[in-house]
């Protein structure tokens, strides 16, 4: 099995701070909308109900994601979503490639919205370029006939082009 854990400092500031902020800010903001009747309190009361939806409620932003050879589990809050991979239907992801960030959707359709959503930041996972690349791989995987899927196994390098790209960056060195 293999655990990718969210950095400690950054899951507490931009996961658990924000939603935390996003919680008072939304108390603030009914109560201004109330006592001012002003439609821009709305608006950041519809922000601040997303946020906290996000974070505390669908747990959309996993601290611990553990991969094994049968299921894959997301951690967050004490809560914990597992999919055995037999059962996955649907593994569908938009990724940033430049943050190293993945919007996945697994199971879209039986999954609602209190699970099945998840924002990675592999950036800020340990081994966390290795986590990024899992879950492409495993999206090509499920989901092989996909434009996608064809376009990550175009771009692959072959064994011997890999070796050249290794001889090149060693003599620049």
């Amino acid at each position: 099995m293999k655990k990718y854990v969210y950095q400690k400092k950054f899951y507490n500031v931009r996961v658990a701070f924000a939603g935390y902020f996003a919680a008072v800010f939304l108390i603030w903001s009914i109560y201004r909308y109330i006592v001012e009747k002003d439609m821009l309190w709305g608006f950041a009361i519809i922000a601040c109900v997303y946020v906290v939806f996000n974070t505390f409620i669908s747990h959309s932003y996993p601290e611990e994601v553990d991969i094994d050879d049968h299921r894959i589990t997301f951690r967050s809050f004490g809560t914990v979503h597992s999919y055995d991979f037999k059962q996955i239907e649907d593994f569908r992801c938009k990724e940033s490639a430049a943050s190293k960030r993945v919007y996945l959707r697994i199971n879209k359709n039986t999954a609602g919205l209190l699970k099945g959503r998840y924002w990675v930041e592999c950036a800020y996972f340990n081994d966390g370029i290795q986590l990024f690349n899992w879950l492409l791989q495993k999206e090509d995987e499920i989901h092989p006939g996909t434009v996608k899927a064809y376009a990550h196994k175009s771009n692959e390098f072959s064994p011997e082009e890999k070796k050249a790209i290794e001889q090149r960056q060693q003599e620049r060195k």
